[in-house]
């Protein structure tokens, strides 16, 4: 009996004396936490550098590829509204400038042809197709007749009206295949004053050649014309009012075998044409 209650008894105090030593481990390893926690903590930082790195890295990629995404998103809305705003300006000009355009024709139209009585109806262009044919924006809701001949706003001979629409017509260019027109040739200033003193009419035909270009034909072998010459309407078929600027030679072509000669003419066509004239009043 006394036996067991020593037995009791010691295997309390073994376990009193293993809890006092595991507090005592415990209040050790704390105290040691503690004393090395700035060096622990250190080691521990050392160790996960490089994984913080590659996270904060892919962190800053992903934040830079988000603003930039927000970014790109905002600039390329505000470059939309400026390439609608920068368009809308730019058709006002157009329109602005189209005006300007047609008062300028209409002054200068009016300078060139201020002696002739012509009455004249402006027409802008609208098309041009292969076989230098050119379409206009009246018709004959606005008076215009086939046959009409047709000017710029110099004053020079563009061609005539070929077909008539309600709104719209058709015109041959003096440059189409199928145009023929009666022209006598001004002698420059430098020819007459190598010739004889007396400046004597000559006469020829205008032939156009498709794409815009015209050359002269059937001018007699003996007379004399020279590059530089101008060339303007005769009115002897009676299609155009005499006078009007058709082109300039720029080249002489003679065959003493032929008894004709011909020449290049740089026709008064001009490149970029927005208005023509319509002579309304024309009698054949």
């Amino acid at each position: 009996m006394k036996g067991d209650k020593r037995f009791s008894i010691n295997k309390k105090s073994g376990a009193l004396l293993k809890f006092l030593i595991g507090a005592f481990a415990l209040l050790f390893f704390i105290a040691a936490l503690n004393f090395f926690s700035s060096g622990l903590k250190n080691i521990f930082y050392t160790l996960n550098l490089p994984i913080q790195k590659t996270f904060w890295s892919a962190g800053e990629t992903s934040a830079g590829f988000l603003t930039s995404f927000v970014i790109s998103g905002s600039l390329n809305k505000d470059n939309q509204n400026l390439k609608n705003q920068i368009q809308q300006l730019q058709a006002q000009i157009t329109s602005l400038q189209s005006v300007i355009n047609g008062n300028q024709a209409q002054s200068n139209v009016s300078l060139a042809c201020q002696n002739n009585g012509f009455k004249l109806l402006m027409a802008g262009v609208i098309g041009l197709d292969a076989e230098d044919m050119i379409s206009i924006n009246k018709g004959s809701a606005d008076g215009i007749l086939e046959g009409m001949p047709v000017i710029n706003q110099q004053g020079a001979l563009f061609g005539k009206i070929f077909k008539v629409y309600k709104n719209f017509s058709k015109v041959m260019l003096i440059s189409n295949k199928n145009s023929v027109i009666s022209v006598k040739v001004q002698q420059s200033e430098t020819a007459s004053a190598q010739g004889s003193g007396v400046t004597k009419e000559i006469d020829g035909v205008l032939k156009g050649s498709g794409q815009l270009g015209v050359y002269l034909d059937l001018v007699s072998i003996d007379d004399i014309i020279n590059q530089g010459d101008i060339l303007v309407t005769s009115a002897l078929e009676g299609t155009f009012p005499k006078d009007l600027l058709v082109g300039t030679i720029t080249k002489v072509q003679k065959n003493d075998q032929n008894p004709h000669q011909q020449a290049e003419v740089q026709p008064f066509l001009g490149q970029q044409i927005d208005n023509l004239f319509v002579i309304l009043n024309y009698k054949k």
